[in-house]
């Protein structure tokens, strides 16, 4: 389903990171500008394919819900212990690296959507006339 809101959406997405450093005093362009476009493409495809990111049953019976909270260890996990207060760069720098380590994987997760949506279950775009059944019964010649 597609929502014709969505690019405003990931703009103003990609400016609450932005937002939040520029408030908390930390400024390079260069990563403000990263940082605002992959929140921007991941806000915008997410809002876009919103239908696919809500919950489609309790954490049991729904195998999405399994994915996503892997999809959100995984980028937290990567961002908090990857990039660890530890390492010899500024404070400010590393709770920068956060938000790009974030957005970046939300913003492949939400193409990585897209790419599932546009090939469609089977691994085949949605618009061949492909089926498995032509590819997998023998000829009888």
């Amino acid at each position: 389903m597609k929502i014709r809101i969505a690019p405003i959406a990931g703009v103003i997405i990609g400016s609450l990171p932005v937002s939040v450093l520029y408030l908390d005093g930390y400024w390079d362009l260069q990563l403000a500008a990263v940082i605002w476009m992959v929140f921007a493409v991941a806000g915008w495809l997410a809002v876009r394919r919103r239908d696919v990111w809500g919950s489609r049953g309790n954490w049991w019976s729904a195998r999405d819900n399994r994915w996503s909270a892997l999809l959100v260890v995984v980028v937290l996990g990567g961002g908090q212990f990857g990039v660890h207060m530890d390492l010899p760069i500024p404070e400010d720098l590393t709770v920068a690296l956060w938000y790009l380590v974030f957005g970046v994987g939300l913003a492949s997760a939400a193409i990585g959507v897209e790419i599932g949506i546009e090939k469609g279950d089977d691994g085949v775009a949605a618009d061949d006339n492909y089926t498995e059944q032509e590819s997998s019964s023998p000829t009888a010649d």
